[in-house]
């Protein structure tokens, strides 16, 4: 299994792990479906195909060009956070159109039948921590 279909499998079960824990109220079902996302998110599978289209492969050959995007609009900081060891500082969904220009984020949520806002807000939870676990030693790996 390549690096990034990995860390997209482990950040996603971690995401429903917690999902599951949270406690909300329901109504006993007699037979349990498997969960939908809501209307307008990705799916798991729509997600991981979206990231693996995002860092290039599953290489993560696109990894130093997503983060000079992010550097390059002002978020240095922030990429600072997600690269070095530490906590990773927040990102939110205008910093991920701005990042990703909003016609990118338009056509990659028009292929997968999602809402844009909802993609750019995923991606906001979920680049941050995948940066970070791409980057183990707290460099960008050098390019080839």
């Amino acid at each position: 299994m390549d690096i990034l279909s990995e860390i997209l499998k482990q950040v996603l079960e971690g995401a429903a792990q917690q999902q599951q824990q949270t406690p909300q109220p329901r109504q006993p079902q007699p037979q349990q479906r498997p969960q939908q996302p809501p209307q307008g998110m990705p799916s798991p599978n729509d997600l991981s195909d979206i990231l693996t289209q995002i860092f290039g492969g599953g290489g993560a050959q696109k990894l130093p060009d997503v983060v000079k995007q992010f550097e390059e609009t002002g978020m240095r900081h922030q990429v600072d956070s997600w690269v070095r060891p530490g906590p990773n500082k927040p990102v939110d969904r205008r910093q991920v159109e701005d990042a990703f220009g909003q016609r990118e984020l338009e056509e990659i949520a028009r292929s997968k039948g999602i809402d844009r806002d909802q993609l750019a807000e995923v991606l906001a939870k979920y680049i941050p921590r995948i940066i970070d676990e791409l980057t183990p030693s707290g460099q960008l790996p050098s390019r080839r």
